[in-house]
C-alpha cells in the first residue's frame, strides 16, 4: 500500500492555551507518516514553548515563525507552511481542533483506494 507523507499546516497565534490538545492529537494519529508545520503569526503568549516541547519530543512537529516578508493573518502563514511543506497530500488544520485517532489513516485509506 502507498504510504505517502501527509503535510499538517496548522496557523496559530495566541493559543498556548489550546494547541497542546491540538498537538496531541496530532501525535497520537495511527497513521503515522505526517508532518506537522505550525506557523506562528506572532503570537506574545506562551505559544512557541508549548509547540518547542513537541518538536523537542518527535521530530515530525516543525515550528516556524511567519516571516516578517509575509502579510499577517492565518492564510499568510498557511501560504507559507504549503511553501516548506514536504508532502505528497496537505491537510489544512486549526490551532483550537482535534483528530480522531484515525482521521489521517482513514483518508489516506480512500485515496488509495479511489486515486489513480
Amino acid at each position: 500500500m502507498h504510504n505517502p507523507l501527509v503535510s499538517i499546516i496548522i496557523p496559530t497565534f495566541n493559543r498556548a492555551h489550546l494547541i497542546g490538545e491540538t498537538l496531541d492529537s496530532v501525535l497520537m494519529q495511527t497513521y503515522i507518516n505526517w508532518e506537522c508545520i505550525v506557523v506562528d503569526d506572532g503570537s506574545t503568549d506562551d505559544t512557541e514553548i508549548v509547540v518547542m516541547d513537541y518538536v523537542k519530543k518527535d521530530a515530525r512537529f516543525h515550528y516556524h515563525q511567519r516571516p516578517n516578508s509575509k502579510p499577517k493573518g492565518a492564510n499568510a502563514c498557511r501560504n507559507y507552511g504549503f511553501e516548506i511543506s514536504n508532502g505528497e497530500y496537505v491537510n489544512w488544520f486549526d490551532d483550537d481542533d482535534v483528530m480522531l485517532a484515525n482521521f489521517l489513516e482513514v483518508k489516506i485509506n480512500v485515496l488509495n483506494h479511489n486515486v489513480d
